[in-house]
């Protein structure tokens, strides 16, 4: 029953309830379609996953997000805004899709004065560059890959977040894409508000605000 009530919740947060798909229109999305990209996800960044469903457990609140809520996926979308900002007739364009996966931290909306690994340390860790703030209030950095590898067996970790990224403590997405573009590898973190303006969604937000960062590195 409390890992009923968690899913509830955490589906009302975010906007989109667990079963539904969002479709997204992408003008133009039929020119990328023969553009390749190699997918080198571990299978598991593509899967939806409740870390914790204890409230009293570090990772209650928090989750990974199913590539499946919207169509296209985000792969696909990354693909196709990948096509638009570097494709060039004529040139190659070899890539590597190492990561690309979108975590949801609801743990301070959910349990209200959550601290603890909540914020600080182990987010900070992810970062290697300053923050930069978008237009529709995500922010976004530069990151490392290994201390994000390194995380693979407690997950949720990948999922917290600093003062800075978040200092109301709003429930958030965490999108992190990592790449490699003709041999230049970049691993980017962007954390976006779940709380948008009507109309909006917030993971099509996460997704397209976390790309335009990623980008902008290359």
């Amino acid at each position: 029953m409390r890992r009923l009530l968690l899913l509830t919740l955490l589906a009302i947060v975010s906007g989109c309830a667990t079963t539904a798909v969002v479709n997204v229109n992408v003008p133009g999305l039929e020119h990328s379609e023969q553009f390749r990209m190699q997918d080198l996800r571990p299978p598991s960044e593509k899967q939806q996953k409740l870390f914790s469903a204890l409230v009293t457990s570090a990772a209650y609140g928090t989750s990974r997000v199913s590539e499946t809520i919207t169509s296209p996926t985000g792969f696909r979308l990354l693909q196709h805004r990948i096509y638009e900002a570097l494709h060039k007739d004529g040139e190659p364009l070899e890539v590597k899709v190492n990561h690309l996966v979108v975590y949801q931290n609801a743990k301070s909306e959910l349990r209200r004065g959550a601290l603890g690994s909540a914020i600080g340390g182990v987010a900070g860790a992810l970062i290697a560059a300053k923050t930069v703030r978008s237009p529709s209030g995500s922010i976004s950095s530069i990151g490392d890959p290994k201390p994000f590898e390194s995380l693979s067996t407690d997950e949720y970790k990948r999922a917290l977040y600093t003062d800075e990224e978040n200092p109301g403590r709003a429930s958030v997405l965490i999108t992190y894409v990592d790449t490699e573009i003709n041999g230049r590898r970049v691993l980017t973190r962007t954390v976006s508000p779940l709380r948008v303006k009507e109309g909006e969604v917030p993971l099509v937000n996460a997704l397209e605000d976390s790309f335009k960062f990623h980008l902008s590195q290359y």
